[in-house]
């Protein structure tokens, strides 16, 4: 008989932000729902099912590791080993949200000193996840070293002081990523109802166009699975023109050295999650469509058959302003051996 798949309690409390939840808010709720060992609401057995169908398990197993958790937690029948544990289950969560395999976490983290044996077990794993190695894997994968640690519930936060202000940081960090990495791509995020031809910026702060730049760095593995991680930047707005001028100029640099520059919107809800960091990147982006709704390029490129506001962009070429900024592109093009 096969063994079923059950998942932690961190697990399932991970995915009450996920695709599964959303997924029971939309299905009908079932007038003849069947046999269930716990009496629940309607809606209550729709999540359970949802979570079982996204994780692979029993809505039994999944309402048995709850009620263990909740139950556990209250008596605190466990002392420090849950907090041991949700470490484990963490690092997990990363890897599964990754799509990595255990072999393929082991390329990726093999300079960390990981072997399979590490994942044999709680206690192997418990062993290898000293803080310098935490550290070291919340760096890789741009999440909070806090949320890995089991210290907060934070799992991300942007990148300070990366593109605002800060162009040339942008473009050292885009130029060390196209060096290192196979594929890389810039995406600017919106949400879904953004106007991107609002440029007052002293309408009602909500109705202002903000967006999230995310830097995505992907490199192939050994066994031929992929290493895809985001890093999220700082969020702008669209509508301040100081904003606007930057983010522009970290675009121009991004398609001289030839990244990706997209445009993609995300739900209110995804877009927030983004912005606070109450989930993963990767399983924001992955439950959202990978269709480009909108191509910044438009807004930098002259020769661009949409071209957007092609006389701000001639101002911005022309302005005193940014002469240094753009001599410190073509200082690190010609470096990159990109043409001038």
């Amino acid at each position: 008989m096969a063994t079923r798949f059950v998942p932690t309690l961190q697990e399932i409390l991970y995915r009450l932000v996920g695709a599964a939840t959303d997924d029971s808010l939309k299905q009908p709720v079932s007038a003849n729902p069947g046999r269930f060992p716990v009496v629940v609401r309607p809606e209550t057995r729709a999540f359970l099912e949802a979570q079982a169908n996204y994780l692979g398990g029993s809505i039994a197993g999944i309402a048995g590791a709850i009620l263990d958790g909740v139950a556990m937690s209250t008596q605190g029948r466990d002392g420090g080993v849950a907090a041991l544990r949700g470490v484990t289950e963490r690092f997990n969560v990363l890897i599964q949200e990754h799509q990595l395999s255990f072999p393929a976490a082991v390329e990726a983290l093999s300079d960390l000193g990981f072997t399979l044996a590490d994942f044999a077990s709680v206690d192997a794993l418990l062993l290898k996840l000293s803080s310098s190695v935490i550290r070291s894997i919340a760096d890789r994968f741009y999440v909070r070293y806090d949320w890995l640690a089991g210290k907060s519930d934070q799992v991300c936060e942007p990148t300070p002081h990366c593109w605002y202000k800060a162009m040339d940081v942008a473009a050292n960090t885009l130029s060390d990523a196209k060096r290192l990495y196979e594929d890389v791509e810039l995406i600017l995020f919106v949400k879904m109802d953004t106007d991107l031809a609002m440029t007052d910026d002293e309408q009602d702060w909500k109705r202002l166009p903000h967006f999230i730049p995310v830097l995505r760095r992907n490199k192939a593995l050994p066994g031929g699975e992929d290493l895809e991680t985001y890093e999220t930047w700082d969020e702008g707005r669209w509508s301040y023109w100081r904003c606007r001028e930057h983010i522009k100029l970290v675009v121009y640099f991004a398609h001289r050295l030839g990244v990706h520059v997209t445009g993609k919107r995300l739900t209110a809800q995804d877009y927030d999650l983004l912005l606070n960091g109450g989930a993963l990147p990767v399983t924001i982006l992955q439950r959202n469509p990978k269709v480009i709704a909108w191509h910044p390029d438009d807004y930098v490129l002259p020769e661009s058959a949409v071209a957007k506001a092609p006389g701000e962009w001639a101002g911005i070429v022309a302005s005193p302003d940014y002469a240094e900024t753009f001599k410190y592109f073509e200082k690190l093009l010609q470096e990159r051996g990109v043409k001038l």
